[in-house]
């Protein structure tokens, strides 16, 4: 992790902005890092601090790396480390040499055209010292987190926004519009974050500086290149094979034990059973960690470790401790992400994390991002296939006998049934949630709320090609970047790295550039290519499985509903001036009123905790911003 500074002719000396010792403790407030370090100069300040993970990394002579007038900082993994070998000029052998090493050759042999030769989840930031420029850049999913400051007086950047709220000279502002979108689960952003000054670089693009003017610039673009062919082919999966292999064998590069979430479905049995695969013996090498909070999950998760012969596998059947998280625990993850939590998935999986550390792993696998892309159910396709006229390949995918099939195929192609753009489930969902909504009108309308909600009840329903919904849609949509650096942060703090590998660009670009017939079975069976690929490494039982149904789930204590109540008069009481400008309290306490008499069903609880959860960290937030 780092962050660092670039002054401009205007600003006060680099010494007045932060202290560097401060700034990496804003990297690792949980752990001690295993090398840290800056460089200072007139007009710069670069701060790195790295936790030994990979053979190379162990070779890193001091951070950030300085050559000539250069200084690089790195966070993450490079996947294609001997095909950058064999372009580039080395001082020092490939193994022996750490990534922020290839990325200081790659830059001189490239410049700004480095970050598309490069494959892996990265952020980067390179310091021009004599020119005092800089050149900052993200991978092209949004992995590895990076936020940046366009100041008046310099360009100020880091892996976490808490860096950013350390400096001397200046603080962030809170954005009262974010904070109302955040109430209503709405504040998940490409760009923007809960300060008014402080952006995330979006993932695929790079960030230039020279002369005070930031010149931000998308580099990467995903191809819509799949072509119109309507018969499958046995070779396109072999080829989807051969890639998701490599994508996983690059991945497992480390010197320590690896873990690997199992929640029992296809896109982390995936994972799972091919670190098994490829590790032979996994023995003490491999931990697999998982919820069961179904019923059917322990036997889903336990089929795919029988088969690859894991022996350590942590099962947590509760996560209750999740319900009502403690004051403190927000303040200490404050203390990790700079604003409040945007995705739960960070602190939900803070069991795997301690797991981690009491066996000395470094690296978790995940098996999140295959229902965004590789593993996409593909219900567009059905729509596509006719637009295109392959009738044939339609039919073939459609449910039901032949004269059922050949009538759903006629009424796609003649009565096709309108909607007015939205998803007719998400609509109705998002209708029956609004009114339990608890921010006052008058903020509802001075931020447009209401349209803004129920614009994400659209979902997919816009989309008529498969690529489409996936390049325009689901990879444009701010949940998924946000759910990485949530969950980057939170497990980095921990001296973890979280790797995705469904989420590679060699992976998702495959998937794209595949035939849309390949991705659709018989009878609408979705995720087909996936499935076939997998098939003799992942279990029949999961690799086959239809739906992602897991039997009930483990029904949430909320018989007695004091707890809930406790909570909301607690929040309600203590509310930070910002915070109680926005909230409608009568509203807020009718509804205390409400199920104190009445009680609430499952869905009513889970929508409260989360609404007094979401208000908890706010205040907790503000509240800390104010002190400081």
């Amino acid at each position: 992790m780092f962050a660092g500074l670039l002054c401009y002719d205007n600003s006060p000396p680099v010494e007045a902005w932060v202290a560097p010792e401060v700034w990496i403790s804003a990297l690792y407030p949980r752990c001690k890092p295993d090398v840290s370090g800056f460089r200072r100069d007139e007009h710069s300040l670069l701060v790195e601090a790295d936790i030994y993970n990979t053979p190379s990394s162990h070779h890193i002579d001091a951070v950030p790396l300085v050559a000539d007038r250069f200084r690089v900082a790195f966070w993450g993994r490079l996947d294609n480390r001997d095909e950058l070998a064999a372009q580039l000029a080395l001082d020092r052998p490939l193994d022996e040499t750490p990534d922020a090493r290839l990325v200081l050759a790659g830059w001189l042999a490239w410049g700004e055209s480095l970050p598309e030769k490069l494959a892996g989840d990265f952020a980067l930031a390179i310091i021009d010292s004599e020119k005092r420029t800089a050149f900052l850049a993200r991978d092209p999913i949004g992995i590895k987190p990076f936020y940046y400051w366009p100041h008046a007086q310099g360009l100020v950047f880091a892996s976490t926004p808490a860096a950013l709220l350390k400096l001397k000279n200046a603080r962030p502002t809170p954005d009262p519009g974010w904070i109302a979108r955040y109430v209503i689960g709405q504040s998940k952003s490409q760009d923007r974050t809960a300060f008014h000054e402080i952006m995330k670089l979006p993932g695929g693009h790079s960030l230039s500086i020279g002369n005070g003017q930031p010149e931000l610039r998308r580099y990467h673009h995903w191809r819509d290149d799949a072509p119109d062919v309507f018969t499958r082919d046995p070779a396109r999966v072999e080829a989807y094979r051969e890639i998701l292999e490599e994508t996983m064998r690059s991945q497992m590069v480390s010197d320590y034990p690896l873990g690997t979430e199992n929640s029992g479905g296809i896109d982390s049995a995936t994972i799972t059973a091919y670190l098994g695969k490829f590790l032979g013996v996994p023995g003490d090498r491999l931990h697999s960690f998982g919820f069961a909070l179904s019923e059917e999950e322990p036997a889903h998760i336990l089929e795919t470790s029988q088969a690859v012969s894991i022996v350590h596998n942590h099962i947590n059947t509760s996560n209750y401790g999740q319900i009502n998280y403690a004051d403190e625990h927000i303040r200490e993850d404050l203390e990790i992400l700079g604003y409040p939590e945007e995705h739960g998935n960070a602190t939900t999986h803070r069991p795997f994390y301690d797991q981690c550390r009491i066996y000395g792993i470094r690296t978790l696998f995940s098996g999140y991002g295959g229902d965004e892309v590789v593993t996409n159910y593909a219900n567009h396709i059905q729509r596509e296939l006719v637009d295109k006229g392959a009738y044939k390949a339609a039919i073939e995918v459609m449910k039901g006998n032949l004269p059922m099939r050949i009538y759903r195929l006629l009424r796609r192609i003649y009565a096709e049934r309108k909607n007015d753009g939205y998803n007719p489930t998400f609509l109705a969902v998002w209708k029956e949630r609004w009114p339990e909504q608890p921010l006052r009108d008058e903020i509802v309308a001075r931020y447009d709320l209401h349209r803004q909600y129920m614009e994400t009840a659209r979902y997919d329903a816009v989309h008529r090609k498969h690529n489409d919904w996936i390049i325009g849609g689901l990879l444009k949509m701010a949940y998924v970047p946000t759910r990485l650096e949530n969950c980057t942060l939170m497990a980095a703090s921990y001296g973890i790295d979280y790797r995705w590998p469904l989420w590679d660009k060699r992976l998702v670009q495959q998937y794209l550039s595949t035939p849309i017939v390949e991705r659709a079975g018989p009878g609408g069976m979705g995720r087909y290519l996936h499935r076939r690929a997998i098939t003799g490494t992942v279990p029949d039982r999961v690799a086959w499985k239809r739906s992602k149904y897991m039997g009930e789930r483990q029904a949430l204590p909320i018989h007695d509903t004091s707890d809930i109540v406790e909570n909301m008069k607690r929040v309600d009481a203590d509310l930070h001036p910002m915070l109680a400008d926005m909230i409608d309290h009568e509203k807020w306490r009718t509804k205390i009123e409400r199920i104190e008499s009445g009680g609430c069903n499952e869905m009513e609880g889970i929508q409260i905790r989360r609404q007094t959860n979401s208000l908890k960290w706010l205040n907790i937030w503000l509240h800390g911003l104010s002190v400081a």
